[in-house]
């Protein structure tokens, strides 16, 4: 190579050099990416990070969430007594069996000489980044533990009489709303001595991702013919018969709307379109203890034609 066509070749070395540090500094997105696998569907898995907020103190951090999109994006601002940064999670199905998480870390205050100590070693980046991220796998590995979702399929329940309670709370707070309002239906029942036609049950009315806003009615399978003396709390209604995409749920109700993301899940990878409404049947008495994996509840949730 003569000498004026090698220095023009160290020239352009040297200008795609600069342009991709420039690019690097001004124009990369973020500052440092970790990913990890989980078997779990992506919809328990944005749950887990959209509640990050609520148990954050865990991690020695403050975590806040700016932007979702249900269930593959989510965005959080991070007060670390390292520093303030801003994660971009995406969370993506990659085969039947296993969903592909990554968060993409910036630091919000003093980018770009992070982006220059990142260079020679010295952003606390890094090491942060990799000890949340362990950390939130972990607790979704933990979590994982204590519940069972399977035998997903088609079914059509039969109709359903039922005295029910509206009730309206926060869905990671369902069990409790259940708990203030049992005495209220089975006192009518029993004090108007009607039979029980078959175990409880709840239909969820109105439920919001975002705030995690939950109404649901409170059923109590009884008999249509049995005589029913008005009451001020106490409602009716029938359970008509309808297709459902149905799971089986072992582990305590109070975490059961896990199940839900996986019956969502399975529709998406099946082509199948799901309404809204949500059923649970309670095949167990938590009263009666016991090991919370043997605990059984169904999951429905309607076909649409």
């Amino acid at each position: 190579m003569n000498r004026p066509k090698k220095q023009k070749f160290i020239y352009l070395c040297l200008f795609f050099l600069g342009l991709v540090f420039m690019s690097y500094l001004f124009v990369f997105p973020y500052h440092y990416k970790v990913s990890f696998n989980t078997k779990q569907p992506p919809g328990v898995v944005f749950e887990h990070l959209r509640a990050w907020p609520e148990f954050s103190a865990k991690d020695s951090v403050s975590a806040t969430n700016t932007e979702m999109i249900f269930y593959n994006r989510l965005i959080q601002d991070i007060e670390h007594s390292s520093g303030a940064m801003s994660i971009d999670w995406s969370i993506a199905r990659i085969s039947d069996s296993t969903t592909r998480v990554e968060g993409r870390f910036s630091d919000k205050e003093d980018a770009l000489n992070q982006k220059l100590r990142l260079l020679v070693g010295q952003s606390y980046l890094p090491n942060t980044s990799i000890a949340l991220t362990e950390s939130l796998a972990q607790g979704l590995i933990d979590k994982s533990k204590n519940f069972k979702v399977h035998r997903i399929s088609d079914t059509v329940i039969s109709p359903l009489f039922c005295a029910f309670v509206p009730v309206q709370t926060k869905a990671p707070l369902k069990a409790q709303g259940m708990l203030r309002q049992i005495s209220t239906v089975m006192d009518y029942i029993k004090g108007n001595n009607i039979a029980l036609k078959g175990d409880p049950f709840i239909t969820v009315t109105a439920w919001d991702p975002k705030t995690q806003d939950l109404s649901f009615d409170f059923c109590f399978p009884i008999d249509s013919t049995a005589l029913r003396p008005l009451d001020p709390e106490v409602r009716f209604k029938t359970l008509e018969p309808k297709r459902y995409l149905k799971a089986i749920f072992n582990g305590n109700y109070r975490i059961s709307q896990q199940g839900w993301y996986a019956l969502l899940d399975h529709a998406q990878q099946t082509g199948i379109s799901l309404g809204s409404e949500v059923i649970e049947v309670y095949r167990n008495d938590p009263h009666e203890g016991g090991d919370s994996m043997q605990w059984v509840a169904e999951l429905l949730m309607p076909i649409l034609d």
